[in-house]
Parts: C-alpha cells; sequence; structure tokens
C-alpha cells in the first residue's frame, strides 16, 4: 500500500513492534502537502476483561459474571504496538484509517482511535 500510494518513494523505518513497520512519504490531504505515516495492527488492539475476583471464573458464580465489571484495554502482546501509534499520533494532524470494512472492522478501528487519542486527543479523523 505504501508503495503504491507512494508512488515508490516511501521510506521504512522500524516501529516499537518488530511485525509492524512504520512507511513514510510526501502526500496531498486536502490541498496540503503532508508526510503521510503508514503502520498497521495485528487484528483487535484492545480485548474486554472483567475487574477483580470475577476474572478467576472457577471462584465466581455464573450469574455474578452479569453484574461484573468489564475493563476495555491494550493486552501485553500488542503493547508495543499500541506504543508506536501513540508515539505517531503525538505528531499528527490527521488520522485515516484503512481497515476490513465490517462491523469488525469498524470496532478494530475504534480502538485505534481510542488509543491514538490518549496522546493527541485533538486529532482529526479524517474520513
Amino acid at each position: 500500500m505504501a508503495g503504491f500510494l507512494g508512488a515508490g518513494n516511501s521510506n521504512k523505518r522500524q516501529s516499537f513492534s518488530k511485525y509492524n513497520p512504520i512507511f513514510e512519504f510526501p502526500y496531498t490531504i486536502q490541498g496540503e502537502q503532508v508526510t503521510l505515516v503508514v503502520t498497521s495492527v495485528l487484528g483487535h488492539l484492545m480485548e474486554l476483561d472483567f475487574e477483580g475476583q470475577a476474572r478467576s471464573w472457577s471462584g465466581v458464580k455464573p450469574g455474578a459474571l452479569f453484574d461484573a465489571n468489564v475493563v476495555k484495554q491494550v493486552p501485553a502482546k500488542f503493547t508495543d504496538i499500541a506504543k508506536t501509534l501513540k508515539q505517531e499520533a503525538k505528531r499528527a494532524k490527521y488520522l485515516d484509517l484503512w481497515l476490513d470494512c465490517d462491523r469488525e472492522g469498524e470496532n478494530i478501528a475504534f480502538e485505534v482511535v481510542e488509543v491514538c487519542k490518549q496522546t493527541n486527543p485533538n486529532l482529526t479523523l479524517d474520513a
């Protein structure tokens, strides 16, 4: 994708995740010349889990799980990807997302937005 959008003029650099490099190239967005930065995620960036004692299902009655608190967090295996997104978001003006056009892709996109806005709440989502 970076090779096509950058017309063969992209630079590759390493991110915190060895599986998700970063590509940069000059690009024009809404008439403004920018450096487009492209990276990737590996599916869902976040997961849901119960808080406290509810995490140990063996010690909790199943009915109690309906009222248990749930937290959404980045699991340890994806902290490097989240760290990269946060670092890149600090310098970004726009955030364009290119994910699968289905409900799961939409959910992943919202996870990426949530992580990026932690370091840049003024990030513009460009549709």
